[in-house]
């Protein structure tokens, strides 16, 4: 099953949206990694989401997975400061999962969901925290208003 991807930002709703399936080989791992970094890069550190959508993708190898990490640390470090994912596969979404823990610091950003519905849904709800000077530890926190 080979890999596929697509990798593009959606600056009015300040998020990038990627969507992977099929099995990555390293190349294809690196390919996804490049585009997802120019778009991460081209919000210069200002906070931003993504919508993972990983329906079709299988697990990856410890290679591909790895260059995964990386990317997801690169952005967590650069303004990524919630991650909508959605996944099909029991196992790819524990990987994933594990990935992400293991590569955002302090603090996971990602949040499970069951459809893409529920990705715009959760976005839609963060984008009007996105800018609140409040510390939160992520968006994923409770507002100060429902406090």
């Amino acid at each position: 099953m080979a890999a596929t991807f697509e990798v593009r930002a959606d600056w009015a709703k300040r998020t990038i949206r990627t969507q992977m399936s099929g099995i990555f080989t390293v190349d294809e791992m690196r390919a996804w990694a490049a585009a997802y970094r120019h778009e991460t890069d081209r919000f210069k550190g200002r906070q931003h989401m993504v919508i993972a959508d990983m329906r079709g993708m299988r697990t990856a190898n410890a290679e591909v997975a790895e260059i995964l990490g990386g990317e997801i640390g690169h952005a967590r470090r650069h303004g990524v400061v919630l991650c909508a994912h959605v996944s099909d596969d029991t196992v790819q979404r524990l990987q994933a999962a594990r990935i992400a823990r293991q590569n955002a610091g302090h603090d996971d950003v990602t949040v499970d969901v069951v459809s893409l519905d529920e990705a715009e849904r959760v976005v839609e709800q963060a984008l009007s925290r996105i800018d609140d000077a409040t510390p939160i530890a992520s968006l994923r926190s409770p507002s100060a208003e429902s406090a």
